[in-house]
């Protein structure tokens, strides 16, 4: 299989034209994300005119050229499983694409199964068995070898085949418009700004703590994921979340007190400071602005009936239109659905996915009452 390698400003203008005059790409990239915040993009691959070709990131020094030219014109942008590739063209291109189509959400879609891999969907729908045996390269080493270059070109080969059947088959199922709406959901959610106030509510055993814990809590998530994306770091490279749970309880008001918590001294030596004021800000909270104690799903009183009620319902809906349940109603939705009509939301306007949009269960189910709805 041969592949055209772009590694230099002068190979890419010449390149540059047919991206230009393409309406549809097919893409995928290779990226490193282990000690840093944002994801580090180490490879380009286009499948272009039956050609497969890897854009070098790393040797090319006119990045705004690539990136003007991949999104002039709208075009339709075709990955494999594309979350991650959007958060490397966010991070990388600082935009989204216009429209996008993922052929592992329109291989659910039409029956092959929820969350393939692209090896095998490909040995599904092309017969052809793709080796995955580069998984774990370091994209940002150079030279890249023969071998991981044929790998990553591989990665987009049979993008156009797939492509096509899957096309024909959304068609076929009358599936084509959910389809498109899921993808726009997708791109919806890749652009939506985080909540600064609400990180706290993602830490893992948030719900244990009580009001004036919680507000610690709320200043130092908010402190650390800024301070993540500052200094380029994971999140539990600034402070662990149970490190942070324990700040929010014991609330240590000087550096003495604060080294007798679980924080290493390389973290303390760093951040003290910065830690100790969000635990200042936290404790001066006015109590008519305390967070509300977290309420836990489970905690509901008929949480655990009508979770098994609705997801026996989506599970024969499911079958019905041959989806898989994980695509239709995962726990993600029946929850937020569920805690839509817990907390009285009704009248607030915005529907829960599981009654909006193509899921529209409310239309498919004869009920999707549950038993705590009138509570």
């Amino acid at each position: 299989m041969s592949y055209s390698y772009i590694d230099s400003d002068s190979l890419f203008e010449q390149f540059r034209p047919q991206i230009s005059s393409s309406s549809i790409l097919f893409l995928d990239t290779e990226f490193i994300r282990v000690s840093t915040y944002f994801p580090k993009l180490g490879l380009l691959q286009l499948h272009l005119n039956d050609v497969d070709y890897l854009i070098d990131p790393v040797t090319i020094n006119q990045k705004k050229s690539v990136w003007d030219s991949l999104y002039s014109d709208e075009k339709l942008f075709v990955f494999h499983s594309c979350k991650e590739d959007l958060d490397v063209l966010q991070v990388s291109a600082g935009r989204l694409p216009d429209k996008i189509f993922d052929t592992q959400v329109a291989a659910a879609f039409i029956g092959y199964g929820p969350s393939l891999g692209y090896a095998t969907l490909v040995e599904k729908i092309c017969g052809i068995s793709v080796d995955k045996d580069q998984t774990l390269t370091d994209w940002l080493a150079r030279p890249l070898s023969e071998k991981q270059k044929h790998y990553a070109a591989r990665d987009v080969s049979y993008l156009p085949v797939l492509f096509e059947h899957l096309t024909e088959q959304l068609s076929t199922q009358g599936k084509t418009d959910w389809f498109n709406e899921e993808m726009s959901s997708i791109l919806e959610s890749k652009s939506q700004e985080i909540i600064l106030d609400d990180l706290y509510l993602e830490i893992s055993g948030a719900w244990q703590l009580y009001p004036s814990e919680l507000a610690v809590l709320q200043h130092l998530a908010k402190w650390r994921y800024l301070t993540a994306v500052k200094e380029d770091k994971p999140q539990n490279f600034v402070l662990r979340e149970e490190v942070l749970l324990e700040l929010s309880r014991k609330r240590p008001q000087n550096e003495r007190e604060l080294a007798q918590s679980e924080i290493s001294p390389q973290q303390k030596n760093r951040y003290a400071a910065s830690i100790l004021q969000c635990i200042r800000d936290g404790m001066n909270c006015p109590t008519e602005q305390l967070p509300s104690r977290i309420k836990r799903m489970i905690d509901f009183p008929h949480y655990k009936h009508d979770f098994k009620q609705l997801k026996h319902k989506i599970e024969m809906i499911a079958k019905d239109h041959d989806l898989p349940v994980e695509l239709l109603g995962s726990r993600k939705l029946i929850n937020q659905y569920l805690l839509w009509i817990y907390e009285g939301k009704k009248a607030d306007g915005e529907q829960p996915k599981l009654i909006s949009g193509w899921r529209n269960l409310s239309d498919s189910a004869e009920n999707l009452a549950v038993q705590g709805e009138d509570e």
